[in-house]
């Protein structure tokens, strides 16, 4: 956890601990051993995706305000159903 907050410093720290001890219940549910290296490396691997998927700052929401090509939520096309390879 120290490394994890030390490294994930622009996180809240409540938010690194529940994915830490998700990441934990997630291991010891599938019978997996939950090792901290492996913990740390996961807990790492997600919460870099959490730093870099936030939203950029728009302070201004003008029009032109926006990157060219920036599509809101409206705008956006919808997504087609992700298939799992059971077939879900």
């Amino acid at each position: 956890m120290a490394r994890l907050r030390v490294r994930f410093a622009d996180i809240p720290v409540e938010r690194v601990r529940r994915c830490v001890d998700d990441l934990w219940c997630c291991c010891a549910h599938l019978g997996v051993r939950p090792e901290e290296r492996t913990i740390e490396r996961l807990a790492a691997s997600r919460l870099t995706g959490v730093v870099r998927g936030g939203r950029p700052p728009y302070p201004d929401e003008r029009p032109g305000s926006r990157p060219p090509g920036h599509l809101t939520a409206s705008h956006r096309p919808a997504r087609a159903a992700a298939r799992t390879p059971i077939g879900m």
